[in-house]
């Protein structure tokens, strides 16, 4: 079988949404992946910089310097490396960091992983490129394609683990967060609120929760949903535009606009065991087709199709 000759560039930070896309990839029988982009071996952004366990470092195909994630340059600096003199699909995930020019292969994706507060970085490289595909609904424009985040079946699934905490937050700690951890804490419960566990860790903590919190930033759909729905938590998430398009609030989820509501549903659900089971059962259920491997899947259906099979 002729593999799909398949780049991935991006940021190459130890934790980014490219790394589920790649993990997807890789678990493809029908691709030949190169993936490529700045290298900061186990350093991350978060909180003015945080380093990672070493165990989750991920080494790329090609480790550009890290100086090189504050600059756009020409694809040439990854096309003199690639193995293949043609390339069937590039894709761009784009976390603050493209290509200047258009990369040489026969369809060129790009992908708007935070497009909440980049958007107005990707006019260049959505001029570009055939397939445009934009993370949230509320920022998408008319000739872009959504593409949700999703969860990741390998990193995110279900355990049999004693419950230590009553909620669990782990990400970055906004104001509106704080506000809410503190106000449950002084309800008397128990709340793991934290930032930088990522993959084995995180999965733990929030399988040793009740309940998964999710408060987005901005009127975007967070990852941390969908990672919720696949270790099977029920759910206690502010209301977003997306929502209504993959769940059905009080099926899958108990959803708040106000932190007044915020602290009401936590303590119903808390309060109520059968609730829990049943946020639970149809979290499973619903996680069923929308792992990273469906989006990946849904990636290359565009592929095919902008080629005309």
């Amino acid at each position: 079988m002729n593999k799909i000759k398949v780049v991935l560039s991006g940021l190459i930070f130890p934790f980014t949404m490219m790394h589920f896309f790649w993990r997807a990839f890789e678990r493809r029988n029908d691709v030949d992946l190169f993936v490529a982009g700045p290298y900061t071996d186990d350093w991350i952004p978060w909180n003015n910089g945080i380093r990672l366990p070493k165990k989750y470092v991920k080494v790329p195909n090609l480790a550009l310097p890290a100086t090189m994630s504050n600059m756009h340059p020409n694809s040439k600096v990854v096309e003199v490396h690639l193995p293949w003199k043609d390339v069937d699909l590039w894709i761009q995930c784009d976390a603050g960091w493209h290509f200047i020019n258009r990369p040489n292969a026969k369809v060129v994706a790009h992908i708007q992983t935070d497009p909440h507060v980049l958007k107005s970085t990707y006019t260049m490289p959505k001029a570009y490129s055939d397939l445009k595909f934009c993370m949230q609904t509320p920022y998408m424009n008319e000739d872009e394609i959504y593409l949700s985040y999703a969860y990741d079946p390998d990193i995110h699934f279900p355990m049999p683990l004693e419950k230590k905490y009553d909620a669990c937050l782990i990400g970055l700690q906004y104001e509106h967060r704080n506000l809410l951890v503190n106000r449950l804490r002084s309800l008397g419960l128990n709340v793991y609120y934290s930032i930088g566990e990522v993959y084995d860790e995180y999965r733990q903590l929030y399988n040793e929760s009740k309940i998964a919190l999710s408060w987005s930033s901005m009127q975007d759909l967070p990852a941390r949903v969908w990672e919720a729905i696949g270790m099977g938590l029920p759910l206690v998430c502010n209301r977003v535009p997306d929502m209504n398009l993959h769940f059905e609030e009080g099926k899958h989820y108990l959803g708040f606009d106000t932190i007044s509501e915020a602290e009401k549903q936590v303590m119903t659900l808390i309060t109520n065991d059968e609730l829990q089971k049943h946020l639970s059962k149809n979290a499973l259920l619903i996680s069923t087709g929308n792992s990273w491997d469906n989006r990946v899947e849904y990636i290359m259906n565009n592929y095919y199709e902008q080629l005309g099979y």
